[in-house]
């Protein structure tokens, strides 16, 4: 039986995050504060650094192969930034999933079926509802959130043909919100982001959460540390554990307020996993 306390918790957190954890904590209290000359090199190569480091963490997940160029930024919210402000086409996304981009002023729109001849962007695993999802036989340009990487098991994702940009970030998995630490990975180079590349122009400090994040930790690594509590919340609750070991999914009325897709009500479990 729920308490008045943790409903009132369920059904008013618009959001979901990932605990502080304190052993990430312990990692970035650690980290000395970069003073590198800019244009000197030495930041460039501390990213070059990290993204051989990350191609090789998120293999066994995601093929990062045919995307050559790779760019540092202030985590997924800033790659939607860059993107906006950048991008000239109409764009579509599935109901329920992560809509920043068009509160900003992108020219998107929502669709319960994807239309093949436009532009798609599509978080994997999926805000909605955490859970990952097949992107098979999706011939479309696409822009792939995967955001969720970090706080889910290892499965493989296909990446559509014509995927055009891939976003990770730090703070999903790591409870590292305020780093403010992603990656951009491209096919061509990104309109804005490479220019600020060229210019060594990111945060060099964040760029040092990162490698110390997979320098120290397998990629699944949370998700092992919080899968078993997940699982004991979402059956004393009587809710879906999802892919996303901060995430329950339920189609109980009582939650409706949370539905994002169909009939699915995405819940915040921060608070019972701390």
């Amino acid at each position: 039986m729920i308490n008045r306390k943790d409903k009132f918790l369920l059904l008013n957190s618009p959001w979901v995050q990932c605990p502080s954890i304190d052993k990430v904590n312990d990692l970035i209290e650690d980290i000395k504060i970069p003073t590198f000359e800019r244009g000197s090199g030495s930041a460039r190569k501390r990213l070059d650094h990290l993204e051989t480091l990350y191609r090789t963490w998120v293999k066994d997940i995601i093929d990062l192969s045919d995307f050559n160029y790779c760019y540092f930024v202030n985590g997924v919210t800033d790659a939607i930034n860059q993107w906006v402000a950048t991008e000239t086409r109409t764009w579509q996304y599935l109901e329920g999933d992560y809509e920043y981009a068009k509160m900003i002023g992108g020219d998107g729109y929502s669709v319960n079926e994807i239309n093949p001849e436009q532009l798609l962007y599509i978080s994997n695993p999926a805000c909605a509802t955490g859970n990952y999802i097949s992107l098979d036989n999706i011939n479309n340009p696409v822009i792939l959130d995967c955001a969720y990487l970090g706080s889910t098991a290892k499965k493989r994702i296909s990446v559509p043909v014509n995927t055009e940009q891939v976003w990770f970030s730090f703070s999903k998995g790591w409870g590292a919100i305020g780093q403010r630490a992603g990656l951009v990975f491209t096919k061509h180079p990104h309109k804005s982001l490479d220019i600020m590349k060229n210019v060594e122009a990111w945060n060099y400090t964040s760029v040092e959460v990162a490698i110390s994040i997979v320098e120290n930790f397998d990629i699944d690594t949370i998700y092992h540390l919080y899968k078993e509590k997940q699982a004991t919340v979402c059956n004393d609750l009587k809710f879906t554990p999802s892919d996303c070991f901060f995430i329950a999914n339920t189609t109980s009325e009582e939650y409706s307020k949370r539905r994002r897709q169909d009939n699915i009500a995405r819940l915040n479990l921060c608070e019972f996993l701390k």
